[in-house]
């Protein structure tokens, strides 16, 4: 009888569980929204991050011109990586001087490539989620 009520108490707890990852993901979002050039772009990198999944951006730039990129992630990450992913995407750029970017250039700082700056030159980057090597994910 006890592990029956333990069993039922377990099972009626895993929404209260799936509403935590859903408030991270909401807070990630909201926190990186205006950077990725809106809500949706948001949502989907927070939830395509989180899930391993498919992550498609559109931006408009000042000149009416549109930016689409797609991505799919190496695997999924907890929400705490997503957050240091986006964090660390976000830094790259802003370092380069790109304060609104594009969804190009948010996707070369996820997953790395070339991200063309203002002037027109490309630099490369590595990649905020790319994999590690296994020598040095394994230390």
């Amino acid at each position: 009888m006890i592990r029956i009520a333990a069993a039922v108490l377990a099972v009626a707890a895993l929404p209260a569980f799936a509403a935590v990852g859903n408030g991270d993901a909401a807070r990630i979002s909201s926190k990186y929204s205006n950077w990725a050039g809106g809500k949706s772009n948001a949502d989907s990198l927070v939830t395509g991050l989180q899930n391993g999944t498919t992550v498609m951006l559109t931006t408009k730039g000042a000149d009416n011109t549109r930016s689409l990129a797609g991505f799919t992630p190496p695997a999924a990450m907890s929400p705490e990586e997503v957050d240091s992913a986006l964090s660390r995407a976000r830094s790259t750029l802003s370092s380069m001087g790109i304060r609104n970017p594009n969804a190009d250039q948010i996707q070369a700082a996820l997953i790395g490539g070339e991200v063309t700056l203002a002037d027109g030159r490309t630099r490369s980057v590595a990649g905020a989620v790319t994999p590690l090597p296994d020598s040095v994910a394994t230390r």
